[in-house]
């Protein structure tokens, strides 16, 4: 009874039913015939007779509009079952009901030959995965030599060669991070560990290991960071953060950039934005700002990867974390991204 208030089910069976009309015209036809008949030879019986006839098709229709509709459900659902899990179990299941079928056959061994097909691309996908993850920590162990080189033979070095050095292992590192990150977006369950701390000493931290790369280009930075607390994955908004600093590092302006920084709380809401006062965004750019590989039309843009934005864009969806352009410039030109968190 629950299916047949059902109303879909209920239009569903309606459309199945009128494959019938043929089989209830013939059964008419029948039945005018023999009642024609009846009237020539028994007049008397004719009342009864048509009364007869009448049900007795309206039963013999019910009864084979039911079973076939019975058959239709069942074969509907053997179809999904395959469609769901496609296996050979759940075709021969499906093949069952449509035994004579030869279109059914071929559709089913071509879509268990896709889906086999796309199996091995996913196995490829998930081999190539862990080969870049692979690669990457093997390319940090060089890189944490290359650092600690750096760092202990500071004093051996001219300052002008030293800090050109550690502006290349900030590059490199920097990029190591991001192609690492961009492996593990993709996985099916990201390595993520939630917990609570203090996110303008996130940014503090995340904003230091930028430190040389300000110093070379000579950008000021301003910091108004408020006491905030969420709960997120600290990891992954470091990384986040880092994109958002290397790329207002990068469109800052290129005689006197600045950088700003800023934390404010409202109400259940944190907000974190970093601000930069180079030439802004296009009003074109805006819609594609966050799609992957969009470098801009801006002539200045067209070297950059279009990675750092769409990743921070991804990982701000898996952690619920909103990401806009901020509405709050505190310079004349620039534009700047704001994260925001609940609290």
């Amino acid at each position: 009874m629950k299916h047949f208030r059902d109303r879909n089910f209920l239009d569903k069976r309606y459309l199945s039913a009128r494959r019938f009309r043929h089989w209830a015209a013939l059964f008419l036809l029948t039945d005018t015939a023999f009642l024609f008949a009846a009237w020539i030879l028994r007049p008397e019986a004719f009342v009864r007779m048509a009364l007869f006839l009448l049900l007795f098709t309206a039963l013999a229709l019910a009864a084979g509009i039911f079973a076939e509709l019975r058959r239709q459900r069942r074969e509907e659902a053997a179809l999904r079952r395959f469609l769901e899990t496609p296996e050979e179990r759940t075709r021969a299941e499906f093949l069952a009901h449509v035994p004579k079928s030869a279109a059914a056959r071929e559709l089913c061994g071509q879509l268990l030959s896709l889906q086999e097909r796309v199996g091995e691309a996913n196995a490829g996908l998930a081999e190539y995965r862990d080969y870049i993850e692979a690669w990457v920590h093997e390319v940090k162990t060089p890189l944490t030599l290359f650092t600690m080189v750096l760092d202990n033979h500071k004093d051996e070095m001219p300052p002008g060669v030293h800090a050109r050095l550690q502006y290349a292992q900030h590059r490199l590192n920097e990029n190591a991070e991001r192609i690492l990150y961009y492996a593990r977006l993709h996985t099916d369950h990201p390595d993520m560990r939630f917990s609570r701390f203090r996110l303008d000493e996130c940014a503090r931290e995340a904003l230091e290991e930028y430190r040389p790369l300000l110093e070379e280009k000579h950008i000021l930075t301003a910091l108004d960071l408020q006491e905030a607390e969420v709960d997120s994955d600290r990891k992954i908004v470091s990384f986040m953060l880092a994109q958002l600093f290397s790329n207002a590092v990068k469109y800052a302006d290129g005689k006197e950039g600045k950088i700003a920084v800023s934390i404010r709380r409202e109400e259940d809401r944190v907000y974190l934005s970093v601000c930069n006062n180079g030439d802004g965004v296009p009003p074109e750019d805006e819609p594609f700002l966050f799609d992957r590989g969009f470098t801009s039309s801006r002539p200045n843009r067209q070297k950059a990867t279009g990675m750092g934005l769409y990743l921070v864009r991804k990982y701000g969806q898996k952690l619920c974390v909103g990401v806009r352009l901020s509405e709050r410039i505190p310079y004349e030109s620039g534009f700047g991204i704001e994260l925001v968190f609940s609290r």
